[in-house]
């Protein structure tokens, strides 16, 4: 017996040996799947992560009645801001600042659809870029160059980087408050954006802080006809999209499937004005 597996060395010592190697190889591999985001820094001198085209599940089935059917949704990929826009951005565009909690770092707050579609122009201007928005009709051009807010979908699927918990960070509602500001460690206010720590994609205060305006109208029940590819919302309505909750939100606003409508310009606000804000997107040239 101990010659015979004298004899089978030679045969068994290559097979270790790609083993060995097949092993190292997967562990390399399984580590440059978890990718850094790829940052990029716009002429404006603000921080954008591109976000890859993929497929995910979109709403719950076990939330609130306007966050079903869960359903697969599309979506190609584009570049959004790292950070909600801060009101020294804002003030460097715009030349005014409407925010209650006064800071540089902090996100422009009392912002209304209307005023945060405009911020999108004039930024798309100041680098050359072809503006989305009609401002007289408040029409989007999604195939425009410029900036624009996130469609409710695009704003869904950034904030889920890839996860299909209801937090990006898994279930334990505990951890919420090492990724956001919200009503138990807000003090009652807003905060300098990036201090939390981001998702996946690079994404910071996607939850908490304050609430983002997206570009759809809302609906209660949009979800039930919804495209499955790049959907952008109902044709009309009176309220637009609000996401991921605010600095005086309780822990369940914050979550990934969490929506809700507002009026395009304030008027009867049911929520707090100084708890909404925003972040742009544009569409990625590369692909």
């Amino acid at each position: 017996m101990k010659g015979e597996y004298v004899k089978r060395m030679p045969l068994i010592l290559p097979l270790l040996i790609l083993f060995i190697l097949l092993g190292v190889s997967c562990g390399k591999s399984d580590k440059s799947a978890a990718r850094k985001p790829e940052v990029i820094e716009t002429k404006s001198g603000i921080e954008m992560v591109l976000i890859p085209a993929g497929w995910f599940e979109m709403g719950t089935d076990g939330g609130n009645a306007n966050e079903s059917p869960l359903h697969k949704v599309w979506v190609d990929s584009f570049l959004m801001d790292r950070f909600e826009v801060t009101q020294e951005q804002y003030v460097s565009l715009v030349g005014s600042n409407p925010s209650h909690f006064r800071g540089d770092k902090n996100p422009v707050d009392t912002i209304t659809w209307a005023d945060a579609a405009l911020y999108c122009n004039f930024r798309s201007r100041a680098e050359g870029l072809q503006p989305c928005y009609d401002e007289d009709t408040a029409e989007c051009d999604l195939q425009a160059n410029g900036y624009r807010l996130p469609t409710e979908a695009e704003w869904e699927y950034a904030c889920r980087a890839r996860t299909d918990k209801e937090r990006f960070f898994g279930s334990d509602e505990r951890k919420l408050r090492n990724y956001a500001w919200y009503a138990e460690n807000s003090l009652e206010r807003t905060h300098a954006v990036g201090q939390k720590q981001p998702n996946a994609f690079g994404l910071y205060d996607i939850y908490g802080n304050v609430a983002e305006w997206c570009n759809d109208v809302y609906s209660d029940d949009y979800y039930k006809v919804s495209s499955p590819r790049n959907p952008r919302g109902p044709e009309e309505g009176d309220l637009q999209v609000l996401r991921g909750g605010a600095w005086n939100s309780k822990a369940d606003d914050c979550r990934s499937a969490w929506r809700t409508g507002e009026e395009f310009g304030f008027v009867d606000a049911c929520i707090a004005q100084d708890s909404m804000g925003f972040r742009c997107i544009r569409r990625n040239h590369i692909d």
